[in-house]
């Protein structure tokens, strides 16, 4: 049975491993393989290595910061976990979410490898939970300032801006739930008795397993409302890490100018455009948003760089803050796998 298990997520694994090369193959097809090559050239030989090793640096605290969130819950849900462990949980977030359509696969597989650690179920989903509202908190605060701080820039690029409302709509409506969720047991259970009337008329068998799972999950965010009560602080400190993680991750695209030389540059413009960038992306049931995140970035940027540097700049802000992390994850968790597979030598 449990054989029978390994070759499932083996096989879920190979196949949104597989979708997310294709998905990379067409982003080539339809976007890079327009790209001026002569000019790309020209841009990157003048690359300064100095900068890109920054970009790659505050790419890193895309990983670091959502580490320290983790290492702190579960310190203060009395579990020994080390921030190695932590990093670790924060890596297989980081891969697993990137390869599975809307990010859905980072958190199950953190559960997974938290309790393998024994870390219980409850203190595991309560840990990440916190990390992700938080996540979410301040992506949309983010995007929301980055609007209104480039309100005229962003209005005169057009049908783009609808993406962005879609984004707010959307990431608000989960937040709201959330907060439902974790804060009025009674409006949580009556709006969960809405959802289960609404699809019993169309499939009992359905209607019952999702009310089931739902009432799980209540009780998890539940136990997240204890845990918060418990700790008064703890969601304050995890929100502005968490501000500390979007932040420095939207700071790559300024050391990639920087990198290609472009000079008197806007910093708040710079990372504010990548936070509205990011909030009207994410919607898109996309493993990492590959395609639309390269289009939306050429949308965002070519009135304001030359086009050429603009190609340059897409390749290296993607290449660094998404494909070399994705590869470089990776790695890591095969070198993970490899190493508890081997046989204990007898001694």
């Amino acid at each position: 049975m449990k054989n029978k298990k390994e070759k499932n997520k083996t096989k879920k694994l190979i196949k949104n491993i597989s979708f997310l090369i294709t998905l990379i193959m067409l982003t080539y097809y339809f976007i890079f393989r327009k790209i001026d090559r002569k000019g790309l050239q020209a841009a990157l030989s003048n690359t300064n290595l100095l900068f890109i090793l920054l970009a790659l640096i505050v790419a890193f605290g895309n990983i670091y910061f959502e580490a320290v969130n983790l290492y702190r819950n579960l310190n203060l849900l009395n579990e020994k976990a080390s921030f190695k462990d932590s990093l670790k949980y924060a890596i297989v977030g980081f891969f697993f979410s990137a390869i599975t359509p809307a990010a859905t696969g980072g958190q199950p597989v953190q559960v997974y490898y938290m309790h393998k650690d024994n870390i219980t179920y409850t203190n595991a989903t309560v840990s990440i939970l916190v990390q992700s509202f938080s996540y979410l908190s301040c992506m949309l605060l983010l995007g929301v300032f980055g609007y209104i701080y480039n309100f005229n820039y962003i209005t005169s690029l057009g049908f783009f801006e609808y993406f962005f409302f879609i984004g707010v709509i959307v990431n608000l409506a989960i937040i709201t739930i959330s907060l439902l969720a974790m804060f009025s047991k009674k409006l949580a259970n009556k709006l969960l008795n809405i959802i289960y009337k609404l699809l019993d008329k169309f499939s009992h068998e359905k209607a019952v397993s999702i009310k089931e799972k739902m009432t799980n999950n209540l009780k998890e965010y539940h136990d997240s409302t204890d845990f918060i009560k418990k700790n008064k602080t703890v969601l304050l400190k995890s929100i502005l890490t968490s501000l500390c993680q979007l932040i420095s991750y939207h700071s790559v695209a300024y050391f990639v100018y920087l990198a290609l030389g472009v000079e008197n540059l806007n910093y708040l413009q710079i990372t504010s455009l990548q936070s509205v960038l990011y909030l009207s992306v994410s919607i898109l049931p996309l493993p990492g948003t590959v395609g639309v995140n390269e289009t939306g970035f050429g949308i965002i940027y070519k009135p304001l760089i030359m086009a050429a540097i603009v190609d340059s700049s897409m390749l290296l802000t993607r290449g660094i803050g998404f494909y070399f992390y994705v590869v470089f994850t990776g790695i890591i968790l095969l070198f993970d796998s490899l190493k508890k597979k081997k046989p204990k030598k007898n001694i």
